[in-house]
């Protein structure tokens, strides 16, 4: 059979970066950690096909190009199957917009057109009433699930690295695996309960890994994708596959330059597993970096705990998940980011080094059951309203909830430092704030002040490189936005209403009809 494997165009600027990579002379991308997660479910079922004899073609988005090579074919002999994969559910335009590229493919014969994912998971029903295809749902355990006879176990068999192009994915220095699949949190922002129910608590990777390293040579990182790991009983055998494997603390490639071996356990540690035991059997291993999510402010307790405990075990290195605006306020993200600040603060020595770190990692939360945008507000009811009394402008600051401003502005905020909020103290005031207000100033800035920092701020920080002083925007706005809501009265709600939406037509329609000579000042500013 001919089959055609398809990732949907669901990446900002993912057409100019593949341009550049047809155009770079050389054939190996940069470092992993700046490429693309590449597409594992499509990467086994090319195995599975391979094992059967079939041809596999990968693609991403919609390849005009197969449009003419279909033509050489019959519409029933050109592709004998096409696997569609989905991610997330706010991608669902582009994802759709691929299913119907496809589908014109197939001249309109949809039973030989499979999708399958996260998002095909989440949202059968949708995916059914708009194109007709009946998704696979879940896990790809056996060739059933997709109208083929055998016994194989699709998702246990290693991935074929070789479908992708590495100067656009993350598979140069880096293979990824399961040594568990599930959780049994069922936490309900999160999918994997429907997507990996039942769970499995020991998958043995020994086999794939050995197969991957003489089919394309001996990667030194090893991500693992676990939702849970730390929740399995088998976490000694899964820890003794994985020394057995070479990925101890003291283990290196067998190349010719030999690089050290890290696991990266990727989804996240749950801080209310990591005990002193458990830590103890870790600790036999190269992680780097180690994380450990920091969901709820209610868990602060067990989440320092486990900290503590990891550095006690000599984890120097961590990246720290931190969802927000589920159920949360932004004072909430602020204390939690505070509390990594403080420990990064405390783990330094006396002279200012430290003996290990934290870069802190706002998600924002994404709708699981909706096709809305990341930046959409889980408090809808909340957009643009605020508690406290006028006149208390703390009172204020501690009521004020979630709305497509605030999150787009923490999204600026940690870009700075490529997703994270930096582990130096003092650079980290700076982005976020150092107090409460300053960073309820900062999630009002506009994008213009914010993101171009240098140019705006008045004040030089201790740890940043040799700047000279900003044009002081920056101050001036924190004073005037602060003072606003202060008032509280109709010339807050007015503003606060036009730049809450991040809409910039909204902003324009203010500022069209303000008299007011200061606020005015500001608006254009959200229109750079």
């Amino acid at each position: 059979m001919r089959i055609l494997l398809v990732e949907p165009d669901y990446r900002r600027n993912a057409r100019s970066r593949i341009e550049k990579a047809r155009k770079a002379k050389s054939s190996k991308g940069p470092d992993d950690e700046s490429l693309w997660y590449p597409p594992l479910g499509l990467m086994k079922l090319a195995t599975f096909h391979r094992m059967r004899g079939d041809e596999v073609k990968f693609v991403y988005g919609c390849n005009i190009n197969l449009l003419d090579e279909s033509l050489l074919f019959s519409s029933y002999d050109a592709w004998d199957r096409i696997y569609i994969a989905t991610l997330f559910t706010y991608q669902w335009e582009p994802t759709k917009k691929t299913i119907e590229f496809y589908k014109r493919l197939a001249q309109g014969d949809i039973n030989n057109i499979f999708v399958g994912g996260i998002m095909a998971s989440l949202l059968p029903e949708k995916v059914v009433k708009e194109t007709g295809i009946y998704p696979i749902k879940g896990v790809i355990n056996s060739p059933h699930q997709i109208g083929l006879p055998g016994n194989a176990n699709i998702d246990l068999l290693p991935p074929a690295y070789d479908i992708l192009d590495n100067r656009l994915y993350a598979i140069n220095d880096t293979y990824y695996a399961h040594t568990t699949r599930g959780c049994s949190n069922a936490c309900e922002w999160c999918g994997v309960p429907i997507i990996e129910p039942g769970g499995i608590y020991y998958i043995n990777i020994k086999e794939n890994i050995l197969s991957l390293r003489e089919c394309y040579g001996d990667k030194p990182k090893l991500k693992l994708m676990d939702n849970n790991i730390l929740a399995s009983d088998d976490l000694e055998r899964i820890v003794e596959d994985l020394i057995t494997l070479g990925y101890g603390r003291n283990d290196f490639t067998d190349t010719i330059i030999p690089k050290k071996r890290t696991i990266d356990f990727n989804q996240g540690l749950d801080a209310t597993y990591l005990t002193n035991d458990r830590m103890k059997l870790l600790s036999k291993l190269n992680i780097k970096p180690m994380r450990i999510a920091f969901d709820r402010i209610q868990d602060q307790d067990e989440y320092v705990k486990a900290l503590e405990i990891a550095k006690k075990y000599g984890v120097k290195s961590f990246s720290n998940y931190m969802l927000y605006n589920f159920n949360d306020t932004p004072k909430d993200l602020y204390e939690r980011l505070m509390i990594n600040i403080k420990l990064n603060t405390k783990w330094r020595n006396k002279i200012g080094n430290p003996n290990a770190s934290i870069y802190s990692y706002p998600m924002r939360y994404a709708p699981i059951h909706s096709t809305d945008s990341p930046t959409t507000i889980n408090q809808k009811q909340v957009i643009y309203t605020h508690g406290g009394e006028k006149g208390n402008q703390q009172g204020m600051c501690n009521t004020i909830h979630w709305n497509s401003r605030f999150i787009r502005n923490v999204e600026v905020m940690k870009g700075v430092a490529h997703g994270s909020i930096s582990p130096t103290p003092s650079l980290a005031k700076r982005t976020i704030g150092g107090t409460y207000r300053q960073f309820v100033a900062n999630l009002y800035m506009p994008e213009e002040l914010l993101r171009n920092r240098n140019k705006y701020e008045r004040k030089v920080y201790k740890s940043e490189p040799k700047r000279n002083p900003g044009t002081g925007d920056i101050e001036r706005f924190r004073s005037f936005i602060l003072n606003l809501i202060r008032q509280n009265n109709e010339r807050f709600t007015q503003f606060h209403k036009a730049i809450s939406q991040n809409k910039k037509t909204a902003t324009k329609e203010y500022l069209a009809k303000c008299k007011d000579k200061e606020i005015t000042k500001w608006l254009r500013f959200y229109l750079k």
